[in-house]
């Protein structure tokens, strides 16, 4: 008879899980023995963190949640940072983990890995942390944590076993019946939003990272509205640039920010106006609108914080843009935004800076193909890259996150290249961020994986380094960095460049992606000259 670990797998197996994040220990042995025989790909990184970070990179490319399977305690505490990243960011990670013996847990006599309250830990990183003390209540476990994913914002959800249940003859391993509903607004709010639209004559639309899987709605509903769109740095793609009414992730720059406030009706679907998501605001406050303010939103907490909807929506956000744009379809609306959007789009006015950065990022979106995806840390060029970088689809721009972590481009990257390997892959890190999980240039050996990893050299915190001059405050430990980046990932079994020029950039990210393993780029930022290529 199966133990519990093993029937955990199998009903993983039921819900279409194909890869897990995780490092194997004593308090997980019956997980692995489940693992052992089934067909779910197990990738062990080096780190827990790194775990959390490819099982993150995982789901944002596939829009199927990342999982993980962590020991108790200590690799939850060595995950927390990645987790809570995807807590901050709305993304569907499922942790599945060993506890403490029940009758050890918690009675301070030193248990291996025991860790106060576990359950109770978790559940602040997490929509829900759930501790099976029955074997008989796993399957229950498992089918709240995907009924979450499908019909809730999306979160993380932990469910633990304490050592003395995992081993426990399970009571049995089928999938309970799916019962995810997707809520839809009440039809009379939608009829008053839809009427409030019809007559709109300035009306504008921003798009958060809850529209990431409704881009099919999101663009028929822009369109029938005639509105111009801009989106937050999670939504980057959504609507794709070159499209009429598309504004990019510019909802924090004139005119654009001002457009916002002067429209007389805003529809604000899934963002919760993160300070995150208006990055390089004068204010890193959301706009102040002065029209209506439709929000849509599947989380109902969010229709009144921060800008308090004057019609709040409480829905998934694909239906709830579908309904709008057949009820907009039955008044016989459809405005004419793309004058308008044009308009914003030739009169944006960047920040002073920006054109330091302009150039390296143009030469990384030459060399990146339309279809790839860059995955990002916390640094430098990225500050502007949130902003210039191209928006071509969903989940090709993937953030570092409102958490605000270093070091998660590169786990992200691996995760992003298992969930897609026919999408080429690459990660941008800066010197300073990249030596907080290099050790996966490792995992990514083991896959044979053909990532171009390039690390903005610095010579350590170099925004960190700016912050602090621009106060007048002297500048204290940033001056950091690793002496020889080449070296290392060699020692790690990566290929391994540096590039002069910029102009050269692009002929070694097409030998990376033509690999057999990662390859490192070193760009050392007082060295490469710039090239007059625009950002596109």
């Amino acid at each position: 008879m199966a133990t519990c670990g093993e029937a955990a797998i199998r009903l993983l197996e039921q819900y279409d899980v194909d890869t897990i994040f995780g490092i194997p220990g004593v308090h997980t042995l019956e997980y692995y023995r489940g693992l052992a025989d089934s067909p779910i790909r197990h990738v062990t990184p080096r780190h827990e963190q790194g775990a959390g970070y490819m099982a993150l990179g995982y789901a944002r490319v596939t829009g199927k949640p990342g999982v993980c399977c962590l020991i108790t305690g200590a690799g939850l505490t060595n995950a927390a940072t990645a987790i809570a990243t995807a807590h901050h960011d709305s993304l569907p990670l499922l942790i599945i983990s060993s506890g403490t013996a029940i009758e050890d847990a918690e009675q301070g006599h030193g248990s291996l890995h025991d860790l106060p309250d576990q359950p109770a830990f978790m559940s602040t990183i997490c929509a829900v942390s759930i501790d099976v003390r029955d074997p008989s209540e796993l399957p229950e476990a498992f089918a709240t944590a995907f009924e979450l994913f499908a019909s809730e914002r999306p979160r993380p959800v932990h469910i633990s076993v304490p050592i003395d249940i995992l081993s426990l003859p399970a009571a049995g391993d089928q999938r309970l019946p799916e019962r995810a509903i997707r809520p839809l607004p009440d039809a009379a709010l939608l009829a008053r939003a839809a009427e409030v639209l019809a007559g709109a004559v300035r009306p504008m639309v921003l798009l958060g990272g809850g529209t990431t899987g409704a881009q099919t709605e999101a663009i028929a509903f822009v369109e029938r509205l005639g509105a111009p769109v801009a989106m937050t740095i999670a939504a980057k793609g959504v609507v794709p640039d070159g499209h009429p009414l598309a504004l990019g992730t510019t909802a924090t720059i004139s005119p654009i920010f001002e457009a916002l406030e002067q429209a007389d009706v805003v529809v604000a679907v899934g963002t919760e106006f993160s300070e995150t998501d208006y990055f390089y605001s004068p204010t890193l406050a959301p706009p102040a609108f002065g029209g209506t303010l439709i929000r849509i939103d599947i989380d109902p907490e969010q229709l009144d914080k921060r800008r308090a909807a004057t019609i709040g929506l409480h829905g998934d956000a694909a239906l709830t843009l579908a309904a709008l744009t057949t009820e907009l379809t039955a008044r016989g609306s459809q405005g004419a935004g793309d004058e308008r959007a044009a308009a914003l789009r030739a009169a944006n006015a960047w920040w002073p800076g920006v054109e330091e950065f302009q150039p390296f990022l143009a030469a990384l979106a030459a060399a990146l193909p339309a279809d790839g995806v860059l995955a990002v840390d916390s640094t430098q060029p990225v500050y502007a890259a949130a902003h210039l970088w191209r928006g071509l689809r969903p989940n090709a721009y993937l953030p570092y996150g409102g958490f605000g972590t270093l070091g998660p481009a590169l786990p992200m990257a691996i995760g992003a290249k298992l969930g897609a390997p026919e999408r080429p892959v690459m990660a941008l890190a800066g010197d300073g961020g990249f030596l907080f999980t290099i050790q996966e240039l490792a995992t990514a050996v083991d896959l044979g994986l053909p990532l171009a990893i390039v690390v903005w050299q610095n010579h350590g915190y170099g925004e960190i380094k700016d912050s602090m001059e621009r106060v007048n405050v002297p500048p204290v430990g940033v001056d950091t960095s690793a002496r020889d980046f080449l070296k290392i990932a060699e020692g790690f079994g990566c290929r391994a460049v540096r590039a002069e020029s910029l102009d050269a950039l692009g002929g070694l990210v097409a030998e990376a992606f033509a690999a057999d393993r990662p390859t490192l780029i070193e760009v050392v930022a007082d060295r490469v000259a710039p090239a007059a290529l625009p950002v596109r």
